[in-house]
């Protein structure tokens, strides 16, 4: 009809549907009204409480029960006395078209692309992945199909045309199909009819390539040079979210990264080119932590190229920049950053278990008492969120350069002897699922989140590239202090039942805090640790978030986190707990959150003996929301935190501390009943901070500040009655000491 191609009569179109009634005065949200956040000194109209569906009930919650807002936005609110018909539509420029999209072919994975016989010039493709074509390789292999009457180099086209092949075995007679060769065959240990002849490769897309990096291994630093080669399998991260999200913070920019491996005792020669606009060494060339890198020789620079060593594992960032861009907020917020990660070496076990990339469902359980691989070159994608339940004495390992959509926890029960290690990258990229149990409520939103002891992460790199606005989730939460173990009968945990609420609270589960959340005591701590023998242990984890609500790193009581790398829009590491050792640590703050945390919402038992030493910010950029948060004269400065818990702190010591660039203040801290945040005792008491010591904070520059805060300290100024002692919230015996710009703090 559109295209008046029809043969026979051509009837008049239907009328229109009729447009939607107008919204009654009385009924129309108030387009002038505007509400400041309780937990952000922000003004919001109406429409923020909807704008994003899935805080939309918690907003509501929050904000439509206060007799000010439900008057400014009756619609929204539904508090409208008579009907409630939709509010107008806004007027904004409507945005140009979108050009039509170019028609995909289906092209059924089971079925062979036809290609005529004869030979072929080059290799086939698929998606741009080339093939490389391998003398021989041993048998590792996941079989996908079996295609007969076929010649080779069909087969080969097989392949290339189905998403999950890797390699294929050829005979006269017929074409298997596989998901991948593991080990190239050395020393010609391949059982006979064993052969693959095609093997893929993964490449960055072309449209990431901002840095060229090649790399080799000398004796030493200054030794007899080695000739660097080219790294192929550098990754790219990047702002997912649109510009419109405020969780956001204004921070855009991208992350190209790469795992390296360093044998004992050497050096990696190291030459990167920038192919970022605007970026060259003639205007300034750092690889910080330069309390480090200043050990290793000058960097030769020449333009847009660099060459350095770098003589110990660890994580480091190349820059083409002078340090006064760490001072532009546009420049700070929209940088193209290079981050090579030094790890090393590591063996992986043989008769490991692959884990298919076509599993069903929404999650897999892992073990008890197994251990998988994560098969490198590969992409895990199965198009929506999937969830990793491990068990007791369960391994889970990753190949170089594997990269999986997904998240592994375990929030139902208590285990013990989990490992996860190896240089691979999970990725929450997907939206969760509402409140399943288990699987999306909000003690597993997590790229890792495992209750129990002995729960070890070595080498991963954890990222959230998901560009929904304002979903919430950790890195890495293990025995997180704050949440419950998951109960059916008791529905999904909301985060929610601990933020803007007063006791008494439910009763809910605890997993290993001395209480329940109601302040009843646990009796149950099975698979609890007791130790640093079987606390957990983190070691060259690397997290790199891009919203707020996408914090760090916690290990929980007990828990050991080292030799790792953070860079969050919100709080980096999270020493909430007893007997915690954060250590040689590299942080790049961005645009809102504590470097270091000192907590919000702790169960109600002690807190004491944290150990926080050597600790690298090299960025800080949470100056650019400090003038709005917190509301207290503070800004979010390095330590601190709004601490809103019963549970008292004592005894942490802090030392070490080196500030790289521009930052806001050194400690902002105040502890507050009304803390966003807070698990106050019964009587509605908050937790003193005593004998608290930060022995060496050294910030390289003055503090950078665009407004109305400063080092700030303070506790409860109105303790309800009967709060007194430990529990009258004072921040007591508290030393800090450290250097700004050369003079004392």
């Amino acid at each position: 009809f559109t295209c008046n191609s029809c043969s026979g009569p051509q009837p008049s179109p239907s009328p229109p549907p009729p447009p939607p009634p107008t919204p009654t005065p009385a009924c129309r949200d108030n387009n002038a009204f505007r509400f400041t956040l309780k937990n952000f000194n922000k003004e919001v109209d109406c429409g923020w409480i909807t704008k994003n569906e899935r805080q939309e009930a918690k907003r509501k919650a929050m904000y439509c029960t206060e007799n000010y807002v439900k008057g400014g936005c009756p619609f929204t609110c539904n508090s409208c006395s008579g009907p409630q018909p939709p509010p107008p539509p806004p007027s904004p420029t409507p945005p140009n078209p979108p050009p039509p999209p170019t028609p995909t072919p289906p092209n059924p994975p089971n079925t062979p692309t036809p290609i005529p016989p004869g030979p072929s010039p080059s290799p086939p493709t698929h998606n741009g992945v080339p093939f490389v074509r391998l003398n021989s390789s041993c048998q590792n292999k996941i079989p996908l199909q079996s295609v007969f009457g076929v010649n080779q180099y069909q087969c080969e086209a097989s392949c290339a045309s189905n998403s999950r092949c890797t390699a294929v075995e050829f005979t006269s007679s017929s074409c298997q199909l596989f998901l991948r060769c593991d080990g190239e065959d050395i020393g010609g240990n391949c059982p006979s009819g064993r052969i693959c002849a095609l093997k893929k490769k993964r490449k960055i897309d072309a449209n990431n390539v901002l840095y060229t990096v090649k790399a080799c291994v000398s004796n030493g630093v200054g030794q007899p040079s080695c000739t660097p080669v080219p790294v192929t399998d550098l990754r790219f991260t990047k702002q997912s979210a649109a510009n419109s999200c405020e969780e956001t913070e204004g921070q855009k920019g991208s992350v190209t990264y790469v795992d390296l491996t360093l044998p004992a005792g050497k050096a990696l020669f190291v030459e990167v080119t920038t192919n970022v606009s605007g970026q060259s060494a003639n205007n300034g060339f750092f690889v910080r932590p330069t309390r480090h890198t200043r050990n290793w020789g000058r960097a030769e620079v020449a333009g847009r190229t660099a060459s350095f060593y770098l003589a110990d594992t660890g994580q480091f960032s190349v820059e083409f920049a002078p340090d006064w861009i760490w001072r532009n907020q546009n420049q700070a917020t929209t940088f193209d950053a290079l981050m090579l990660f030094v790890n090393p070496e590591i063996t992986l076990p043989g008769n490991l278990t692959p884990i298919p990339p076509d599993s069903e469902g929404t999650f897999v359980n892992l073990g008890p008492n197994k251990q998988y691989l994560f098969v490198g070159g590969i992409d895990y994608d199965w198009g929506k969120d999937y969830v990793f339940k491990v068990h007791d004495n369960t391994s889970v390992y990753f190949e170089k350069g594997a990269h999986v959509r997904g998240r592994i926890v375990q929030t139902e029960k208590k285990v013990k002897n989990v490992l996860l290690k190896g240089y691979g990258t999970l990725d929450v990229h997907y939206d969760l699922d509402d409140d399943v149990i288990g699987v999306s409520d909000d003690a597993t939103r997590q790229n890792v989140g495992i209750f129990g002891k002995n729960i070890r992460v070595d080498g991963l790199t954890l990222i959230n590239t998901n560009p929904t606005c304002g979903l919430f989730g950790y890195c890495l939460n293990i025995n997180a202090n704050w949440s419950p173990l998951a109960e059916p009968t008791r529905g999904p945990f909301d985060a929610f039942d601990l933020q803007l609420k007063d006791p008494p609270f439910a009763f809910r589960q605890a997993h290993c805090q001395e209480k329940n959340m109601d302040d009843s005591p646990n009796y149950d701590f099975n698979n609890c640790p007791t130790s640093h023998n079987d606390g957990q242990k983190v070691s060259y984890v690397k997290c790199m978030t891009w919203q707020l609500g996408h914090d760090g790193l916690n290990a929980g009581k007990w828990g050991t986190v080292e030799k790792s790398f953070v860079r969050t829009v919100d709080d980096a590491i999270k020493p909430w707990d007893s007997h915690g050792i954060y250590k040689d640590i590299t942080i790049w703050q961005l645009t809102l959150g504590w470097p270091i945390n000192f907590g919000w919402w702790n169960w109600n038992q002690p807190d004491v003996d944290t150990v926080i030493d050597s600790i690298s910010v090299i960025h800080n950029h949470n100056w650019v929301t400090s003038p709005n948060w917190p509301e207290t004269e503070s800004g979010q400065c390095v330590i601190g935190g709004i601490y809103g818990s019963g549970a008292v702190k004592e005894r942490y010591r802090l030392s070490n501390i080196f500030v790289e660039t521009a930052a806001s203040c050194a400690v902002g801290l105040q502890i507050s009943k009304n803390a966003y945040s807070r698990h106050p005792t019964p009587e509605g008491c908050v937790g003193n901070m005593n004998d608290m010591r930060i022995d060496g904070i050294y910030f390289d520059e003055n503090f950078y500040q665009i407004g109305g805060y400063n080092n700030f300290i303070s506790g409860e100024n109105n303790p309800n009655p009967g709060c007194s002692g430990n529990l009258s919230g004072k921040v007591q015996n508290m030393s800090i000491s450290g250097i700004v710009a050369g003079r004392p703090l």
